[in-house]
This record gives structure tokens, sequence and C-alpha cells, in this order.
């Protein structure tokens, strides 16, 4: 099997360890992670008018983050398309790459500030049994499912410049 290959499945295998096995941010008892957005989405499409008025950004913008987060929940399965296809490995590799950013950002800098409780409310929930998901604190509130998400990311990018047979 080729290298680049290689890189797309471990890219897609961290990505789904990052998202739905470890946390990505909490304490314990509650953490954030894509199960949690999974339970929260309903709620938060149906009253994204009223989410969008409490931390004061336009539905608009509310809605468009929905969907980054739900094609993120997804990209872990999509990205192992890319053992067929390089651009579609790439282009779902981004969004695991872009979410593990914006929660080290989120955390470690003040860039982020006015998005923080948009992230909360999205993937907030409460750990199963106080177990799963896996919460791993890194430091600062970041859990170890951010920093896997980072990996699958760059995993997925990198398997575009690499060989394929």
């Amino acid at each position: 099997m080729a290298l680049g290959k290689v890189f797309i499945i471990l890219g897609a295998l961290l990505t789904l360890v990052g998202t739905y096995i470890f946390a990505i941010n909490g304490v314990s008892g509650l953490v954030g992670s894509g199960i949690g957005f999974i339970f929260n989405f309903i709620n938060l499409f149906t009253n994204a008018v009223v989410y969008a008025s409490i931390i004061s950004i336009e539905v608009w913008l509310f809605y468009l983050l929905l969907v980054v987060f739900a094609i993120f929940i997804i990209s872990g399965g999509l990205q192992l398309i890319g053992i067929i296809s390089r651009a579609i490995g790439f282009i779902f590799s981004l969004f695991p790459l872009g979410v593990g950013i914006m929660f080290v950002l989120l955390f470690y800098t003040e860039i982020l500030e006015p998005l923080s409780s948009l992230f909360a409310l999205f993937f907030t929930t409460g750990q199963i049994g106080n177990i799963f998901p896996i919460l791993v604190d890194i430091g600062g509130g970041t859990g170890l499912g951010a920093f896997f998400l980072i990996g699958g990311g760059l995993f997925g990018v990198i398997n575009t410049f690499l060989p394929r047979e």
C-alpha cells in the first residue's frame, strides 16, 4: 500500500477518534465532543434565532457555523474516500484541521473569545458514566481530542502530496 493511502487512513482514524472517542474540551462530567454536537443539533437548528441573539451574532452566521460543524462531524468517514480521490480527501481533511485549530486557539489565546460560548453551546454534553467520551485534559480545558483532530487533518492534507501507487 502506498504511503499516501496509509496517511489518509491514519488521518481518518485520528479524526474519528478525536471526534467521537476523546473529548475536545471540558471538565470531568461535562465535555465537548462530536457526540455532544449530535445530541444538540436538532435543538440548535430549531432554536437558532434564540441562540444567535443570546450570543449576539447574525442568524445566518449561526446557521453557517451549524453547517460547517455538521460537515466536520461526518468528515472522518468522508476522509476515507480520499483513498480513491485526493481532492475529496484533501477537502474533508481541512474540516477537522480547522476545528482542531479553532479549539486550540480558543483555549490558549484570546483570538476567538466571542465564539467561546458558541463552541461550548455546540459541543457540550454530559459524559456517559463519567467515562465516555474520554477526557484527557492537556491543560487550560483543552482535551486530547483537539490534538487528534489536528493530527488527523494534517495526515489527510499531507496525503495529497504523496504517491498513491
